[in-house]
Order: C-alpha cells, then structure tokens, then sequence
C-alpha cells in the first residue's frame, strides 16, 4: 500500500513520519551509544550510586592523605631537609643516602598494612556499586538502594577475597619498588639491575590492576568460585591488556583534575566529583566494556549466557533481534481433561464448616490434580488435539489430503508413453 505523502506545512507542523521500527532505531545499537544513554539519562541513579558508594570508599581516600601528611612531616625532620647555617650540625653526605627513598618505603609499609584491614570495609562499597551497575548496563529496572544491598548480599565475600589478594599482591609490587630505589642510590654500581626488576614490577602491578578489575564485574555476572573469577580474569586482563588500558584511563579522567596542586581550584573541583559521579563513572565505563568483552569472548562458551544485553543487535536475515528465540507454548500440546468429565468431583465448603470439611476440600483438590496429570500422560502420545488446534488458529484455509477430490474436477488418465 503506497504511503500517503503529506504536504511541506503539513510536515513542518507534525514532524516526520515514523516508520514501525522507530522504537527499535532508538534503542542503543553499541556499547558506546549504551554508556552515552546511561550517562545522559541515568544521572541521577548515578549520583546515588556514587554516594553509596563513596560511602565505603572514602576510607582510602583519607588513607592516602594520611600517607601523603606523613612523608612530607617525616621529610622535615630528617637531615636533608634541614637548614645547614648556624646551629645545625654537618651531616657527611654519605649518611643520608637513601633517607628520602627509605621514608617512601616505610610510609607505604605502614599504608598496605592499614589497608587490608580497611579492604573489609571498601568491599562492601565495590560488592554493592558493581552489581547495580550491572544492573544498569543490562538495561534491566533498578532500585539504587535496594539493588545495593543485594549486590552486598551475593557479593561480598568474592570481592573482600579478591580486593584482599589485590592489596596483598600490590603492598609486595609498590613495597620491591621503593626499596630498588634505596638500593639505587645506595649501590650505584648495581642499579642497572634494580631498574630493570622495578620495570618488571611495574608492568606486574598493570596487569594485576586489570585483573583485579575484572574479577569485580566477572564476580557480580557468572556464578564462579573465587579459583574461576581469578582464573577467567587472569585471561581477560592478559589477553586483552591494551585495550584494558584505554578504558582504565578513560574511566580515571574525571580524577585527573587531583594532580594539580592542593590550593587550586581546580583540585577542589576534582574532589567535589570523586563526591558525586566520579567513581560511578569509572565503574559504568569499566562495567560497560567488560561486558563488551563478555558477549565477544565468554558468553558464546557458557551454557544459557544472554549475549549483547542492553543493546539492540538486528539480525540481517530475519530483521529480528539476534537474541529473540521463538519458543512453541507447551500448554497448546499437552491434553486437556475435559470440563464435562464427572469422574472427579470437587467439595464444596458449608457456611459454618469445621477441619475436616477443609481437609476434603483438599483432598478432591488433589484428585483433581491427580487425574489430570494422568489424563495428560495417557493422551501424550496423542496429537490430534494440536493438530486441531494449529488448524483452526490457522489463517490459510486446511489443506485438502491427498483422497479428497472435488466434484468437478476429473481424475488425470496417464498414458503410457510409446516407443
């Protein structure tokens, strides 16, 4: 049916026709359009995410001013930094090698050490915020508050596990890299070496990073034991390490405005948002492409795995979602017990009935059941009820079987056909 053409002002005023797909041209065709749309139009959820979340996150946050307070208080009181004029004692330069860099390795010994205790705490946070985000990149409906506490409940234990390994693994990285720089300074003739094994525990402390992302959004997707998160992350982080890259340090640019100096406005703003959106945005980008990676190189080996969820994907063949599968209801082939059977017959309650009239109310009830199930199984071999039923909910007309002839029409006589 040809499509009626509306006239210039007519269009003007109504604006375009839309066609029957519209609905499904809006609807985010990538990852990129899904985490724009989850920005733009989730910001709200996100702030209270955020909220939430930094709730149990702030911890580290004051840890690492703490951390940052006392190397800069035990840097003043240490020989170096003193004033040589009068009153003060010469100090011999080869005394004070190494101070500085052994003040680094104490104050991170006492900051890891601080912080597998607080891990405890930081977990909740991370359980609770990565589940919800799954919840949003999934495109399913969320409650920020309830679907947080959820995540806590299913979570918890995978993250604590996996954010302690973290910590430990990273205090050991950070701890061999201080003290190749006091063995730098203080063995000049060996620090080729020593700078050769902190660029090995650099690119380690990188991939764990990776890793240890990856087990959160792997933990709060698939039910895997803590050998399987880390297992199946390990791969992922690995594999995929370049790629791992970018989207971390996309996911850090609204911390970025924290390397300028504490009294410029600008850090001010950067703490203002690690507040509000900052760490939402970081797990909504890091949990949109780990799904990314998911639907590209795990969900096609797991049983039952939903792939390219949130996201409409078109089929170019049948025009339909590669995700839509058609299932035959099964109540159209299973056998019905007709409603005029009287074999069965069900009780009916007095106006003032006592214990036992409840009892045989229940017990036809469960006769009832019983003799269905038994009719459905006699006649399971039966389809002529299904077949009755796909006939008439046809639209076509039944097909003639091969017997039946029309009056009108003759029977073909074949002729043999001669030499």
């Amino acid at each position: 049916m040809a499509k009626k053409k509306n006239g210039f002002f007519t269009r003007l005023v109504e604006g375009p026709e839309r066609s029957e797909d519209y609905a499904r041209k809006t609807l985010p065709t990538s990852r990129w359009s899904l985490g724009w749309d989850l920005l733009t139009t989730n910001f709200g959820k996100l702030v209270k995410i955020n909220l939430l979340t930094f709730l149990f996150v702030f911890p580290v946050f004051a840890l690492l001013i703490f951390r940052t307070m006392l190397i800069e208080a035990q840097s003043a009181n240490s020989s170096f930094s003193q004033n040589m004029g009068i009153g003060y004692p010469a100090v011999h330069p080869n005394i004070i090698l190494g101070t500085a860099e052994q003040i680094d390795l104490n104050s991170n010994m006492i900051f890891f050490l601080i912080l597998i205790v607080l891990s405890f705490y930081v977990s909740i946070g991370l359980a609770g915020g990565f589940y919800v985000l799954r919840n949003m990149v999934w495109t399913e409906g969320v409650f920020v508050a309830s679907d947080f506490w959820s995540g806590v409940k299913k979570n918890y234990k995978n993250t604590l596990l996996s954010t302690l390994l973290f910590v430990f693994i990273a205090g050991l990285t950070i701890l061999t890299i201080n003290l190749c720089d006091v063995q730098i300074v203080i063995q000049s003739n060996l620090s080729w070496l020593f700078t050769i094994i902190k660029i090995f525990d650099y690119i380690a402390l990188a991939l764990f990073v990776c890793v240890y992302l990856y087990t959160l959004t792997v933990g709060v997707t698939y039910k895997l034991s803590l050998f399987g998160i880390i297992r199946n992350s390990l791969i992922l982080g690995v594999g995929l390490l370049p790629i791992n890259a970018f989207f971390i340090i996309l996911g850090l640019a609204p911390f970025a405005l924290l390397l300028f100096d504490v009294s410029n406005i600008l850090f001010t703003l950067g703490a203002a948002l690690i507040i509000f959106i900052s760490l939402s945005i970081f797990m909504l980008v890091w949990t949109n492409y780990s799904q990314w990676t998911f639907d590209e190189f795990v969900n096609d080996f797991v049983p039952g795995a939903k792939k390219y969820r949130g996201i409409y994907k078109k089929n170019v063949e049948s025009d339909k979602p590669e995700d839509f599968v058609y299932r035959k209801n099964t109540l159209s082939s299973r056998a019905v017990k007709p409603i005029t059977d009287d074999d069965v017959v069900i009780e009916t309650l007095p106006e003032s009935y006592s214990r036992k009239d409840l009892e045989r109310l229940l017990e036809s009830k469960r006769k009832m059941i019983e003799d269905s199930d038994r009719y459905a199984l006699e006649h399971s071999v039966d389809e002529s009820a299904e077949s009755a039923i796909d006939e008439f909910m046809s639209d076509s007309e039944p097909a003639k079987t091969e017997t039946s002839v029309s009056k009108k029409q003759k029977p073909v006589k074949y002729k043999k056909k001669g030499k």
